[in-house]
């Protein structure tokens, strides 16, 4: 990330940054460490961080996607605009930074520009996840209009034959003339935001393309680029690269984590995930909704977050955190300090 990228990223969640979105993660944080060190599981504030799925339908077939690898075992559909307005409104003015994805492609939501408009209003630092295919010069402007925090695009390749390995039914020339639509949107708008941020997955078949992507990110632009570890399921059919810096696993079958899981996760008092159906999940890793604490379009928010179920979750996190099979292929569990 270069200096101008860093400030700007700094500058957006300084902005958002209220006394009472200060106030709520201190208690969130109290309330973590008091768990953390053996006290009663008990939260005391309100999510600061929310993943919301505008929709669980995607274009592409990518092999170690639940979504893509046609495995998903719940329904697939797109959010309701008054439902998502609905969420907002429970979650500030305590929120600082709204998702608008969780699993599907997210421009495939025709009223995806609406909801960016909507999350601006609550001033909140929003961001995004995406293919590529879906987006135009025209949505680009209404993005920039509508105050995009970041977007992320997904590029795993530097052609044609390697980018499309992973995204299966997709296209790498789309991919980069949509990222060339948002950078030209800024421009016509005179707007630093949305940051444009390009992700590489590192797989075997492409490790050995990052000195291009990096060209290429260049070439294209992009205020970030960010070359991250892949995720490996048992359905999958994509392998690790043999470069161990850029694997979570400690073996070439991406079978075992190279860190283990430890009875903790501050993911779990900060933030929470909304299926396009309304269903409130721990985290991203529960693809099927498996955990969910119940449904906001039934119960408030609250109810859910500070209910029985939840804190019962967060109990077992801290007590056999190994036992839960959405935990056992994540990477985070860290100390929070």
């Amino acid at each position: 990330m270069t200096l101008k990228a860093f400030i700007l990223e700094a500058w957006a969640l300084i902005r958002v940054l209220t006394l009472r979105r200060q106030l709520n993660a201190f208690r969130l944080v109290y309330s973590y460490l008091r768990a953390h060190y053996g006290h009663t599981v008990q939260i005391t504030g309100k999510p600061m961080a929310c993943a919301i799925e505008p929709t669980s339908i995607c274009n592409l077939k990518c092999p170690e996607c639940p979504t893509g690898a046609n495995l998903l075992k719940r329904p697939r559909g797109m959010i309701q605009l008054s439902d998502f307005s609905n969420m907002l409104k429970q979650l500030t003015p305590e929120l600082l930074y709204l998702n608008l994805y969780i699993q599907g492609e997210p421009l495939m939501h025709p009223d995806f520009g609406a909801m960016v408009k909507e999350a601006a209003r609550y001033r909140l630092y929003t961001s995004t996840s995406t293919n590529g295919h879906y987006m135009n010069p025209s949505l680009a402007d209404q993005l920039v209009q509508s105050g995009l925090t970041r977007i992320i695009f997904s590029v795993d390749g530097t052609s044609q034959e390697s980018y499309g390995l992973y995204r299966v039914g997709g296209s790498f020339n789309r991919v980069k003339q949509s990222i060339i639509d948002v950078v030209r949107a800024k421009k016509r708008a005179r707007s630093a935001y949305p940051l444009i941020v390009m992700q590489f997955l590192v797989f075997r078949h492409n490790e050995h393309e990052l000195p291009q992507i990096k060209r290429l990110a260049r070439r294209l632009s992009v205020d970030k680029l960010e070359v991250k570890t892949a995720q490996f399921n048992s359905f999958g059919t994509m392998r690790p690269p043999l470069n161990a810096r850029y694997s979570r696993y400690s073996d070439e079958l991406g079978r075992f984590l190279k860190t283990p899981v430890q009875n903790r996760c501050w993911r779990q008092w900060h933030s929470t995930t909304i299926t396009w159906d309304g269903r409130l999940s721990p985290c991203c890793y529960d693809k099927d909704a498996e955990h969910a604490f119940g449904n906001v379009n039934k119960h408030s928010i609250d109810e859910l977050w500070y209910g029985d179920k939840s804190l019962s979750f967060k109990q077992q996190i801290f007590s056999q955190r190994n036992s839960i099979d959405m935990c056992t292929n994540c990477p985070e569990g860290k100390h929070l300090f």
